[in-house]
This record gives C-alpha cells, structure tokens and sequence, in this order.
C-alpha cells in the first residue's frame, strides 16, 4: 500500500475482516448498479430501473437529468444559507420523492446491520471506518467474480473488477440520500448509522480524491503523512455529530466545485 501512515493503521490489513467488508459492498452493488446480474427479479429497483421499473434513485439522484433533490443538495451545500437547507428538507419531503428515499434507506439498514452491526456501538464504528477507507482508496481484493460476469463491451467492464467508487460525484450522492432520510425522519432509531454513513463520505471522499487525485480536496489532505490515522480520527468524531459531518461534506463539495471552501 502506497497510501503514507498506512503502518500506522494495522487494522486495515486484517484478514479477518476484509471478506466481511468485501461482502458488504458486493452486495450493495447487487442491488444497484449490478441488479441485473445478481437480482434481475429486482428490474432495477433500488438503481435506475429497466424499460418498465423507473427505479428508485431517479427521483432524487442525477443520471439523465437534474432531478428537484439533487438540484436543492448542490445549492445548500455551496450556499450555507438556511433558506436552501428548508428548500432542500421540502424536495425531500414531497410525495413522490419521500417513499423512494426511506425504501432505499431501509435496504441499507438491513444490509449494514447484516455485515456489521449495531452502529451506536463504537467498534461498530471504527470498523465501518477502515472499510470506507479501503474501499475509497481502492484497497479490497478486486471482485474477480463479477468482472468474468460482465461482457467486454459493457460501460461498466472497466470498473466491474474493483470495489470502490469511480464516478466522483457519487460520494456526494451519498450524503444526499443519508441527509434526505433525516430530513424526513429526523432522529429515530436508524440516526447512529446514518450518522456514521456521513462520517464515512467526510472521510472516504477526501481518501479517494488524495489518493487518486479524481478531484480537488483539501491540502491537508494531500499531504499527511498519517492521513489513514488522521480520517479514522477524524472520523470517529463525526460519527457522533451528524450536523458537524454534514457541514464538512459541504465543505468538500466546494472545494471540488470552487477549488476553495469559500
């Protein structure tokens, strides 16, 4: 591993846990991106749907358009202002939008709970941490299986051998949907895990854009010696304070936008 301080993080390296974290986002692939491979009974369900599904994520996350949530997201993360976060609270909140948000917040639920756990408890916590940070710096062993299933001239060929993200702005839709399921249901009893999937975006983010260099991030970032110690730390304070991750994701966003946070 190329990435400074990575000694530092032993658990990283750990055997026992990287099939468990593998398994996660192998199976939450198969339920987006990959549904036709592995659940074709879905039609696309929980992704973009098929010719007759219209699929979960179009009616709050980019693709052929700029849907009303995901316009809202960008304008109160560049502004701060609180009249673009009440804006944003009401597209989240309108009934054809609200349903789609909490049915995919659900699948999560259950597919987090299956691999790690409860996420109010702070090993819990940590280990979601250093599997964001694998994932986000394209670390896990590559999903041999799935790229032998995916036909050479299919878009996703070239990113079906890897869990990790490629497209940069999914970070970022990421914290829509987290920030649009609390925008609808406040603090109930899924906060602690969504808090801690914002703390996972403020940390995996700025990994994957140090690492990789996809977009700007902040120098900080860019030139920490210890920077898996010091996104874990991080990381495990936001896991506690949704508002504060939130607030940081923003940040990030501008940063990718602007170059600067103001």
């Amino acid at each position: 591993m190329a990435t400074p301080g990575w000694e530092a993080r032993p658990a990283l390296g750990d055997p026992r846990k990287i099939g468990r974290y593998v398994a996660w986002f192998h199976e939450l692939d198969a339920w987006t991106e990959y549904w036709d491979i592995y659940h074709p009974e879905s039609r696309g369900h929980f992704y973009f749907g098929n010719d007759k599904e219209p699929g979960l994520l179009t009616r709050f996350l980019p693709r052929d358009r700029r849907p009303p949530p995901f316009v809202a997201w960008t304008r109160m993360a560049l502004s701060r202002e609180a009249r673009t976060a009440e804006a944003f609270s009401r597209e989240v909140r309108v009934a054809e939008v609200a349903p789609a948000v909490m049915e995919v917040d659900g699948l999560l639920t259950r597919l987090f709970e299956k691999h790690f756990g409860d996420a109010s408890d702070k090993q819990v916590a940590a280990d979601y941490l250093d599997a964001m940070f694998l994932f986000a710096t394209n670390s896990l062993p590559p999903a041999l299986e799935r790229d032998a299933r995916i036909a050479d001239d299919d878009p996703r060929k070239s990113t079906a051998g890897h869990h990790t993200l490629q497209g940069d702005i999914m970070w970022f839709a990421w914290s829509l949907h987290t920030e649009a399921a609390h925008a609808i249901v406040g603090r109930d009893e899924g906060h602690a895990r969504r808090a801690l999937f914002l703390a996972g975006v403020a940390t995996g983010c700025p990994a994957d854009f140090a690492v990789h260099g996809h977009r700007r991030t902040r120098p900080e970032y860019l030139s920490r010696a210890n920077l898996p110690v010091y996104l874990h730390e991080r990381g495990m304070k936001w896991a506690d304070d949704f508002e504060a991750a939130a607030e940081e994701i923003h940040g990030l966003y501008r940063i990718r936008e602007w170059g600067v946070e103001e």
